[in-house]
């Protein structure tokens, strides 16, 4: 190979290297700024009451048995759908806006791990194993959301609603998420 060939192999190398770098540099600056505002959301006050209302449930309403997590969560809701009036309810006091607030968290935390940008050692590293235990919570309160026609379906109208695209397969991004979670340390160290 002459000296002429050589510059222009390193040529095509560097360019190929530099159209690599300019198309990831942006992807992992995006997801970086996803996960930078997730972290943001979650230490707001909403996720704080969210988080508190979910734990309350599971110790006093469950007794903190996982194994009656859906039969109470589905009391509970079907109580909060048809023993109130839509202006009495209070997101801070609804546990289904709760649980629809902190599976939706996890579930976009989990979308960052998958994208192989944020890796799943600095998620464990940025939370502790308590939320893995609320995970597991959130998981099987959405069981007894997809196990239940009732629960299943559109407040706002009788009919049955589909479920949207986008939150099919929650759980299944939730138990990915418990996973990584429960290898976390006991505390944010």
């Amino acid at each position: 190979m002459d000296k002429e060939t050589m510059v222009q192999l390193i040529q095509i190398i560097i360019s190929l290297l530099t159209l690599g770098f300019t198309i990831w540099i942006p992807i992992k600056v995006s997801w970086e700024q996803q996960y930078s505002s997730l972290l943001d959301e979650y230490r707001g006050f909403d996720y704080a009451i969210a988080y508190q209302g979910i734990v309350q449930f599971f110790a006093n309403e469950c007794g903190g048995d996982m194994e009656r997590v859906k039969e109470v969560y589905k009391n509970r809701f079907l109580d909060e759908l048809e023993n109130r009036k839509p202006e009495e309810i209070k997101k801070e006091h609804c546990l289904h806006f709760q649980r629809r607030l902190l599976a939706q968290f996890f579930w976009q935390l989990n979308e960052c791990t998958n994208h192989h940008v944020i890796t799943k050692k600095r998620i464990a590293r940025d939370f502790s194993n308590a939320e893995a235990n609320l995970v597991k919570i959130l998981i099987y309160m959405g069981e007894a959301i997809d196990n239940d026609e009732i629960m299943y379906k559109d407040i706002s109208s009788a009919a049955t609603a589909k479920r949207p695209d986008h939150l099919r397969g929650q759980n299944k991004g939730l138990s990915e998420m418990y996973q990584i979670l429960k290898q976390s340390k006991r505390y944010i160290g």
